[in-house]
C-alpha cells in the first residue's frame, strides 16, 4: 500500500506541474514562465520539478503534444455511426472550429510552439521524441479514414493520394485556425466574424473533395 501511495503522489505532482505549467503557458506564453512560477502555482517545490523534468523545455513540449492529442481526440469524436464520408469531414471541420473558438488560448500556444520550434537546439533528444510523435500522426492522419471512407461511398472525389489531401487540410485549417485565435487580443472571445469566415473556408474545402 506504501509503494502505491508513494507512485500516486508521484503521478500527481507531475500532473499538476504540467496542468500548472499549461495554465502559464496559455496565460502568459511559454517564453515568460520559468520553474519557479510553475512550481509556486502547483504547490511543489523546485527539488519535486526536477525529480519529474529536467529543463522547462520538456514541460512546453509536453504540453504541446497534450495539446494536440486533445484537439484531434475532440475533432474524431465528432462524427456519428452512419454518416457518408462526407458528412464525416463536414462534422469533424465544425468540431475543429468550434474546439479554436472555445479555446484560443490554445491554438494560439501551438502557433507560438510552431514559430519557436527551431529555438530548442539544445534540446535535441526532446526534439527527436517531438518529431517522432510528429511523424505517426502523419502516417496515421486522423483525417484519412474519414477520406478514403468518401472516396468509397462516393460522396467524395476519387484522390490517389488521400494523406497528402489530409496534410493539406490539416495546414490549411490550423492556418486560419490560429490567424482567428488572434482575433482575441489575448482574451477567451473569439470574433463572431472570424467564425463565420472559418465555416466558409471548411463549405470550400468540402464542395472543393465533393463529387
Amino acid at each position: 500500500m506504501t509503494e502505491n501511495w508513494h507512485t500516486h503522489l508521484k503521478n500527481k505532482n507531475r500532473d499538476d506541474l504540467i496542468a500548472a505549467a499549461k495554465e502559464l503557458f496559455i496565460r502568459e506564453s511559454f517564453l515568460k514562465v520559468n520553474v519557479k512560477d510553475i512550481c509556486s502555482l502547483a504547490g511543489i517545490s523546485r527539488v519535486t520539478f526536477y525529480k519529474h523534468f529536467q529543463t522547462i523545455d520538456e514541460l512546453v513540449f509536453e504540453v504541446q503534444v497534450e495539446i494536440l492529442e486533445n484537439m484531434t481526440g475532440h475533432i474524431t469524436q465528432a462524427p456519428a455511426a452512419g454518416m457518408s464520408g462526407k458528412q464525416m469531414l463536414v462534422s469533424m471541420l465544425n468540431a475543429w472550429i468550434e474546439y479554436a473558438a472555445a479555446y484560443p488560448g490554445y491554438i494560439r500556444f501551438i502557433l507560438l510552439f510552431d514559430l519557436h520550434y527551431e529555438a530548442y537546439e539544445s534540446a535535441s533528444g526532446l526534439k527527436a521524441q517531438y518529431e517522432a510523435f510528429i511523424g505517426r500522426e502523419k502516417e496515421q492522419h486522423f483525417l484519412l479514414d474519414t477520406l478514403e471512407t468518401g472516396i468509397k461511398d462516393d460522396s467524395l472525389q476519387p484522390d490517389p493520394e488521400p494523406l497528402e489531401t489530409a496534410h493539406f487540410i490539416f495546414t490549411s485549417m490550423m492556418a486560419l485556425l490560429q490567424k482567428m485565435s488572434m482575433s482575441t487580443g489575448g482574451g477567451e472571445k473569439t470574433n463572431p466574424q472570424e467564425i463565420r469566415i472559418a465555416r466558409r473556408f471548411a463549405e470550400m474545402l468540402v464542395e472543393h473533395l465533393s463529387t
